[in-house]
């Protein structure tokens, strides 16, 4: 109930006022929750490292990519968790590096366990405008609006998140990114800023039977003055040790299904390693000139081989 009431203090916590997405969508978010939630850290028993690849709408020119690596360490006593997040993204002669710190604290209540987490984030912005791909109608170098230079932007940010887990389910909330810091390279204006961002997740993980697990999870997103969209998925495990899932992507324009139909296959190739890929397949008037997304996941947890692992009550979350 503690839980649940927190979720709604910091939903309607939102500001009326909604100025474009910008935090990186992810396809494979059930592996990757760190980058999204500050909340999760200290919630792998050991120390896990992940490393992930992104191609958003593969073909088109100048589409967007993004490289991430996060490090969750594990908890120091028993109610302390930190980790840490370093994320590439470009688009276009754009890109965006961060560098961020995120802190959690545990409550336990029964078999669950509330953790509330905040992070520091500093992102460097930078704009290349030497770039050879750019082009204009007239000649770029007579258009005194388009500077000449590499322009570049460092900026701090805070955000704030809650997430409660037991053995078989889990539900979260998060605000990223909460300082709506100006973005332009321009000091004498303030026209583009960080949007804020509310990223809600939830899901939960039934056995079938002694091979076949079934694990439905969902991803809401909200930004400021963008559609609301969230990422709906059902996952089967077989064995414990393959997964396969589809999700169902919301967005595209006025006429589109969704934004993508996604499909996800992972392997825990041992109790240290596990991969996976996925391949969206664009629904949107995007899929004319694009050929989906692709993305690659690779974790590796340092779990010391003097341990026997036994397990007698497994989590997933």
């Amino acid at each position: 109930m503690r839980a649940i009431l927190l979720f709604v203090i910091l939903i309607n916590w939102l500001p009326v006022m909604l100025t474009g997405q910008q935090q990186q969508m992810y396809t494979q978010f059930m592996y990757n929750k760190l980058s999204l939630n500050p909340a999760f850290a200290g919630n792998d028993p050991h120390t896990c490292l992940t490393l992930l690849y992104r191609d958003q709408w593969n073909g088109f020119p100048g589409a967007p990519k993004a490289q991430l690596a996060t490090l969750n360490l594990p908890r120091i006593g028993s109610k302390i968790g930190l980790g840490f997040n370093f994320e590439r993204q470009s688009i276009g002669i754009s890109e965006k590096i961060t560098y961020e710190l995120a802190y959690a604290y545990k409550f336990f209540f029964g078999d669950g366990t509330l953790s509330m987490g905040m992070n520091v984030s500093g992102r460097n912005f930078t704009q290349d405008f030497t770039d050879p791909r750019l082009f204009a109608i007239q000649d770029i170098f007579m258009d005194p609006s388009i500077p000449q230079t590499i322009q570049s932007r460092n900026l701090l940010n805070a955000g704030f998140g809650v997430y409660f887990n037991t053995n078989n389910y889990f539900i979260g909330a998060s605000l990223p990114r909460m300082i709506r810091n100006d973005l332009d390279f321009d000091t004498n204006t303030f026209l583009s800023t960080e949007a804020r961002h509310l990223m809600v997740m939830g899901g939960g993980s039934f056995l079938v039977n002694d091979g076949l697990r079934l694990t439905p999870q969902v991803l809401m997103r909200a930004a400021e003055n963008s559609p609301f969209t969230f990422d709906i998925n059902m996952s089967a495990t077989f064995d414990e040790k393959y997964m396969a899932g589809l999700t169902y992507r919301t967005g595209g324009a006025g006429n589109d299904i969704g934004e993508s139909l996604d499909i996800i296959f992972s392997f825990q190739i041992s109790e240290r390693i596990m991969l996976g890929f996925a391949h969206d397949i664009t629904l949107s008037k995007l899929r004319t000139i694009d050929n989906g997304s692709l993305e690659m996941i690779l974790s590796y947890c340092f779990i010391p081989r003097r341990i026997k692992t036994v397990i007698v009550n497994p989590r997933y979350f």
